[in-house]
């Protein structure tokens, strides 16, 4: 017997009882009635984890009884079952008010099951997600919706880490989430009133980062007419984070020890230190232990920042969470677009965890949207998404692989920037690169920007 209970309501009796047979052939606990109000006295005193409704009835339509069920429990999925023919603007208000898809009243077997199944596990995601906000007591992102252990060990650590006032290192390539989590950290420390300063080490020369962390003083260089508090500063009884730690150069890496062993911190142009109390949280997409073995990266600086580690592991390596958060960002793009998505087809989740998701998660939303938007009907099918494939570099049919390695990457990222209309942002996340080196290759190789 399945564990979960499904209540119907429909005042059509025939109707009742054969949903009724189905379900119980799947091995599913059923409830029926054709009256609403009975229907809301059940679903009060019994442990339902489903409402099938019609959604017009005599005596309150399925809307109405949607909203009231939703007020006992604000996570009861409601399927609506629908005729033919039914306008936009009444499944745009069932949406509204929180349906969570629609059943046509001609009983396919396999799609009832199909659309069950979805609303019973996507019940259990929330709850799911309400105990680990309950215990971590933060709101956990998007980004890690799903059932992955790594994740889940990471969201549970996170209430005890945000209690310290030690350094933080999270590690994981990019599209993971890694601002994400120090985020988390901050807003559930006692820092959580004061600033969070991010700041990305590889998006300045050598020269502009040190003026930009540390500040200067005024007379300092050409065009410092002014004394200017540095983010660390700026970040001062804060979180200062700093992403793409490993691209710092030595020198800038020698000032930012100082700042941690002397909790201090001396502008560009002075000899006058000033005191600072600042949780310094770092990350980066590269191997870091790798660069401190290639004296790239200094092994005491790394030390001191590596005093919690956080790995945050790639989307290809949470298969089990694709569809989940596939599923999770149809739902909100499709509500913030006003449109109804009333069926994925099964193969589409064939499709996505084949892939192997260069840019992770951001990568997942852009393309989510990108289908969201383009859609003009309520099925995503195989067919939506076949631009996927552009982004696999294969071996050519010849056998033969190609001389260069650079024929290969050009090839690539001229595939990536056609898929998001040379959309440069959105192109660098898919590519797992930063912005600025999407920028040179496409200098270095000559690409037609259109």
């Amino acid at each position: 017997m399945n564990k979960f209970h499904i209540l119907i309501v429909d005042d059509d009796l025939n109707r009742c009882r054969v949903l009724d047979y189905k379900l119980k052939k799947f091995g599913y606990k059923t409830t029926y009635t054709t009256n609403p109000k009975d229907a809301l006295e059940k679903f009060k005193d019994e442990n339902i984890d489903l409402v099938i409704s019609d959604i017009k009835m005599q005596e309150m339509s399925g809307i109405e009884l949607l909203k009231k069920l939703k007020e006992i429990d604000p996570l009861v999925n409601v399927i609506l079952i629908t005729a033919f023919g039914k306008t936009q603007e009444l499944l745009l208000d069932a949406l509204r008010n929180g349906a969570f898809d629609f059943l046509e009243k001609v009983e396919d077997s396999d799609y009832l099951i199909e659309i069950v199944e979805r609303g019973l596990k996507n019940r259990d995601e929330k709850l799911n997600y309400l105990y680990l906000k309950e215990k971590a007591s933060f709101e956990i992102p998007s980004e890690f919706v799903g059932e992955d252990e790594k994740i889940k060990k990471i969201l549970k650590n996170i209430n005890d880490i945000s209690k310290s006032d030690s350094t933080v290192l999270i590690t994981g390539e990019s599209g993971t989430g890694k601002e994400l989590i120090a985020r988390m950290i901050h807003n559930n420390s006692k820092r959580r009133d004061k600033n969070f300063v991010s700041f990305n080490c590889a998006a300045l020369n050598p020269n502009l980062i040190e003026s930009e962390l540390f500040g200067y003083k005024k007379g300092a260089f050409t065009g410092a007419y002014t004394n200017k508090d540095g983010l660390i500063k700026v970040a001062d009884m804060g979180t200062l984070f700093l992403d793409e730690i490993s691209e710092m150069n030595v020198s800038l890496q020698a000032k930012l020890l100082r700042v941690l062993q002397e909790r201090e911190v001396v502008p560009v142009g002075s000899t006058d230190p000033i005191p600072v109390d600042v949780r310094i949280i770092s990350a980066t997409n590269k191997n870091i232990d790798e660069e401190v073995k290639k004296n790239n990266f200094r092994l005491d600086l790394f030390y001191r920042l590596n005093v919690i580690r956080i790995d945050l592991p790639p989307l290809r390596e949470r298969k089990d969470d694709i569809p989940k958060l596939f599923d999770f960002y149809v739902d909100f793009y499709s509500k913030k677009m006003g449109k109804v998505i009333k069926r994925i087809d099964p193969s589409v989740y064939d499709i996505l965890k084949e892939y192997s998701w260069p840019g992770n998660v951001r990568e997942l939303m852009n393309i989510v949207e990108r289908i969201i938007v383009i859609k003009d009907n309520s099925e995503i099918k195989k067919s939506d998404i076949p631009q996927l494939s552009i982004l696999k570099v294969q071996q050519p049919s010849n056998g033969f692989i190609p001389k260069k390695i650079e024929d290969v990457e050009k090839k690539l990222i001229e595939d990536t920037l056609k898929f998001y209309n040379y959309d440069k942002k959105k192109a660098s996340i898919a590519l797992g690169i930063n912005i600025s080196t999407l920028y040179r290759k496409i200098k270095d190789y000559r690409i037609d920007e259109l």
